[in-house]
This record gives structure tokens, sequence and C-alpha cells, in this order.
């Protein structure tokens, strides 16, 4: 997969005790934290682990605080920038990895570069509704993609957009729809694959206008909370959270296609730590992974029969776009130019 406009490779803080010398390198932006071993009895594993991820806290602190309890005398390091940064961040350290487990892309980061990854069968992949005959990537989360919207700049409900349609009017030109750029960002490509699935590469290039390129998802995300754009898309999860704290968003599933994404993850080739990998990999296709994605994170979990999320809508109720026709290597090297060509 190529991956256009990178982010140079940064310097990696590591928080825990131990200096990890296989993360010497990185990408600017990036930052890092630990999970403390805990105090419980358990495995006797123990050593470092190294996951990469673009997911923020609120996702990697209740899954790092239960597997501690299964593996407490293993020292975990968050290594955290784009899903894109991260992957080619793995491309150049290819033969000499710094991380151990990419966490939280689409299935094609993996497939698309089958010679970055570790093929591992793990207890817990039979019980996933969708599988990797390869073993390359893992299953981790369903997550449907809402618009959001900031009712305080937008606190008339007639004035929101409910269609992906309705974000090409020339209401939002000028940049108001906040957007994650998909060369950076996972959450950013699937929004695009979504919408190019349903409607067309025409169809970027009549949203071009109305939209902020930013960094990542989380810079889209706060963009919207804060008030710098009034519109712009959110992970369901992190969008109810807001919603039930108070913030000022609203979040609309659109009803001509709700973008959505699969959260794969997979073991890096030559991991240093190969056996906390593939422990982290059985744990997070465990029912006790499934359950802190589903009642902690608040994430649809990929494990067959898993419940839905508390305050989260059934999928029967949204119109999920199918994307596997539309590749991510097209989605990366066509969206830069298609809005660069319909903004002249």
């Amino acid at each position: 997969m190529k991956f256009r406009r990178l982010l140079p490779v940064i310097a990696v803080a590591a928080i825990s005790a131990v200096a990890l010398s296989a993360c010497a390198s990185g990408s600017e932006g990036a930052s890092t934290s630990t999970s403390s071993a805990g105090s419980n009895a358990g495995s006797a594993a123990s050593g470092n682990l190294v996951i990469y991820t673009g997911s923020g806290t609120e996702v990697t602190e209740p899954l790092l605080k239960a597997f501690a309890k299964q593996y407490p005398d293993i020292k975990v390091q968050i290594v955290n920038a784009g899903s894109g940064e991260l992957l080619a961040r793995v491309t150049a350290e290819k033969g000499n990895p710094g991380g151990d487990v990419f966490l939280g892309a689409s299935p094609s980061s993996f497939t698309s570069a089958p010679e970055l990854f570790q093929a591992y069968t793990s207890p817990g992949d039979a019980d996933q509704v969708q599988k990797d005959p390869d073993h390359l990537w893992h299953g981790w989360d369903i997550m449907p993609q809402a618009i959001l919207v900031n009712t305080q700049l937008l606190p008339n409900k007639s004035s929101w957009p409910t269609k992906l349609s309705d974000l090409t009017k020339s209401t939002w030109s000028g940049g108001k729809i906040a957007f994650a750029d998909p060369t950076k960002s996972g959450t950013g490509q699937s929004i695009v694959r979504g919408m190019v699935a349903a409607k067309g590469w025409d169809y970027i290039s009549k949203l071009a206008p109305n939209l902020t390129v930013l960094p990542g998802s989380d810079a889209m995300f706060d963009a919207v909370k804060g008030g710098a754009q009034p519109v712009g898309f959110i992970n369901e999860d992190l969008g109810t959270k807001w919603q039930e704290a108070g913030v000022p968003v609203k979040m609309i599933f659109p009803s001509d296609g709700v973008t959505n994404a699969l959260d794969a993850f997979g073991i890096i080739k030559g991991s240093k730590n190969l056996g906390n990998a593939k422990h982290f990999v059985d744990f997070l296709t465990s029912k006790e992974g499934g359950e802190v994605t589903v009642k902690e994170i608040l994430r649809r979990s990929t494990l067959t029969g898993a419940s839905t999320p508390a305050g989260l809508a059934k999928l029967s109720t949204l119109k999920l776009i199918d994307t596997s026709k539309v590749n991510s290597e097209d989605v990366s090297t066509k969206f830069t130019d298609t809005v660069a060509e319909a903004r002249k």
C-alpha cells in the first residue's frame, strides 16, 4: 500500500521503566504510553510487548488493564500515530521491527503487504464473524461511522445533513466539513472506501470543495467537538460517549449509506517479543477480550454471537455500505489527486 505525504519518522519516548531499544526510531507526532504490570497472579509470561496503533487511550487503556490481569509481568508499550503512518513505519523497519503487534487497521492493510506480518493461528480465530484464511490478520471490532454535527454551531436540526449526498451541497463550501486524510488515517480510509463504494469517485470530486483535510481521525473528531468545523465524521463508540457526557455534538447515520470499518490486528513479522505478541492475539480474540471491547470500549466485537454495546443501534437498523470491492490502495493513491483536481 502506498501512502503519500507521510510525516517524517518520529522519535518515540518510552514511558515504561524499561527503555526498549527496538523502538529507537519513529515518526514525528506519534506518542507512547505503557501498561504497568499488575499484581494479580497469572501467566508466567514476562518481558516486553510493543503495540503500534492509531487508537487513543479510551481504547487502549481498558484493553491493557484487562490484558495485565492475565499477564501481569508483561510490560506493554503503546506507540500511537495514524495507521497509514504506522504502516509506513513497519515497512521502513522490515527486517528489524520496533513493534510486535499492529492494532487497528483494515484487513487490506495486512493482505496488501503480507511480507510485513507474521501468520498465526489463534484459538479465538474460529469464533470470528470474518476470518483471514492466511491468519495474517485477526478480527477485533466492526465500527459504523456517523456524520457528526456540532449542535452549538448548528442549533437548528433542519440544517443537519441526514444523507451522504447532503454533504456535497454548497452549504458546506469553504472547508466546513472536517475530514481525516485517508492516506494517513485508517478511519479516513474506511470513510472514503464507503463513499466510493456507494457513490463513486465523482462524489469525492463534488465533496472536495467542502472538505478541510486533517492529518488524522483524532484531529477530525476534535475539530467538530471544539467548533473549528460544524460537520465531520466520527466512529460510533466515541460519538456515543460524547453524547452521553453532554458534549454539544450529535451523531447522524446517513440514510443513503453508512460507512464502516472492520478493525483488524496482527503480529509484525520479525517480532522481537513473538511469544508475548501471540498472548495478546489470544487475549483479544477470546471471550474476555470481546467483553472488554463491548462493555468498556463500547465497540461491536467481531466474535460470533457478541452482544450489542449499550446505547448503540442494532446493525439491522443501519444501511451499511459493502466496501469489499474498493481497493484500499486505490483510495490511498487516488484521493489526493481527486481532491486537488476538483479544487483547481
